[in-house]
């Protein structure tokens, strides 16, 4: 029974030093341009089913009625839709390879040194930065200045001091 504890206690303590052989499956910047991928993908797929549709009411059209000037808009509107979405699509093709090389180098590198993994700083920083990509920046170029006012007066919304005139003229 002692013999069995202590073999334990051993394996416990040998399995702590093992590597992951996957890193980037703990790394919540790869796991998030994993779900940006699948987002890509996702309206990639339903942007070029959406094309088709469009390009059989094109082909269905009426001539000589203006629908075929509108079909043919909406094509090209969709056409470069697709075009984006398979750019972003690569992109985050080649970010996700770049992130998992670059966390598996990361990882030894902070098992080295005894750092925790994955780095706590670096990733508030990229979630950050998403947050402000992400987030529609709602900017109101007066908020915060002050709105003119009418002549003679200091607050907002109230009527002017009238001036008084001495004798004659206007």
């Amino acid at each position: 029974m002692k013999t069995l504890i202590i073999l334990v206690f051993f394996f416990l303590l040998s399995s702590c030093n093992k590597t992951d052989p996957t890193p980037e499956t703990s790394d919540e910047i790869y796991k998030d341009l994993l779900e940006e991928f699948e987002v890509a993908s996702k309206g990639l797929e339903s942007e070029q089913k959406n094309l088709q549709k469009l390009q059989q009411e094109r082909d269905s059209a009426v001539p000589q009625t203006g629908q075929v000037k509108f079909a043919n808009q909406k094509v090209n509107e969709t056409l470069a839709t697709v075009n984006k979405l398979q750019q972003q699509k690569q992109f985050f093709e080649i970010k996700i390879e770049l992130r998992k090389s670059e966390a598996r180098r990361k990882y030894l590198e902070s098992k080295k040194l005894g750092k925790p993994w994955p780095d706590p700083v670096e990733i508030a920083n990229y979630k950050a930065s998403m947050k402000l990509q992400r987030d529609k920046l709602n900017w109101e170029k007066n908020k915060g200045m002050k709105k003119d006012v009418p002549r003679g007066t200091k607050e907002h919304g109230a009527e002017p001091a009238k001036a008084e005139h001495g004798g004659g003229g206007h």
